[in-house]
This record gives C-alpha cells, structure tokens and sequence, in this order.
C-alpha cells in the first residue's frame, strides 16, 4: 500500500467522512483511527499491529512499564470503524476530546502517507505544510 496526496473533504451533519475513493481501494471494510496530535491516523487493521509493533521491534521488553503503558495507549486509543456502502467512516466514534476540531459542515484535509492517511483540520494541516515546506531543503538532505 502506497498512499498519497491531499485531499479536501468536508464532514456531513453526522460527522460522517467520505474517503478519497483511491484511499479507499486499499481499505477493506474497515478503519483503525488513532489520535495522533492535532490529525487522527487511519490505518488497515494489518497495518495498525504493524505500525504499534515497529514502535517496539525486537527491543520490547513486556516487563518495561514505559514500554508497556505506549503499548496500551496506542491499542486503547485506537477506534476501529466500518466503512460503509458510501465510503464513509462516522468519526463521531472517535472521542470528542481526541478530536475537538470534528465539526460538521467543516473542511477537513485527508493526506496519504504511504501505508496510512491522516486526517487534519484544514488551518492546523496548512501550518504544518507551511512548516514542511519551510524546512524541505533540510529534511530532503542531511546538514
């Protein structure tokens, strides 16, 4: 799965989204949302325990209790969702508090990063890119 670009999309009165239909297509009937920051995550239930395990790799040690608890905060916070027959995911599922900037009829930017897409605030996504493209010459190349 190679997810990418950036897409506009607004949330509808039932805080329903309609994912990009490229996105889509690698999704099956499923979502696993994390809150990360000011975006929510969206991954395959697959590439969710891929993306918790590499936090980890052959380092995780059950018996560290920093290690443990990151473990727990990213399964317990993670939302898995239906896609349905319209190709929308209800992020009125997700907690409020994980996601204050979910408004309906609001604008909301769905950016592809390879094995996943996130979900911003269209102003907090417009900064963040602003910030990025500030700093490309030095992420593109070591100092």
């Amino acid at each position: 799965m190679h997810l990418m670009g950036t897409k506009r999309h607004s949330v509808d009165s039932k805080l329903r989204l309609k994912l990009p239909a490229e996105f889509r297509r690698e999704f099956g009937d499923q979502v696993c949302l994390l809150p990360m920051g000011e975006s929510l995550y969206g991954f395959t239930p697959e590439e969710h325990a891929s993306f918790v395990e590499e936090r980890f790799g052959a380092n995780f040690n059950p018996r560290n209790r920093a290690q443990e608890d990151l473990r727990r905060l990213l399964n317990a916070t993670t939302v898995e969702l239906d896609i349905d027959s319209a190709g929308r995911i209800s992020l009125g599922k997700v907690p409020e508090a994980a996601r204050p900037w979910v408004k309906a009829n609001k604008p909301v930017v769905v950016v592809g990063n390879e094995r996943r897409f996130e979900i911003w605030n269209e102003e907090s996504w417009a900064k963040k890119e602003q910030e990025m493209q500030a700093q490309l010459e030095s992420l593109l190349y070591d100092a």
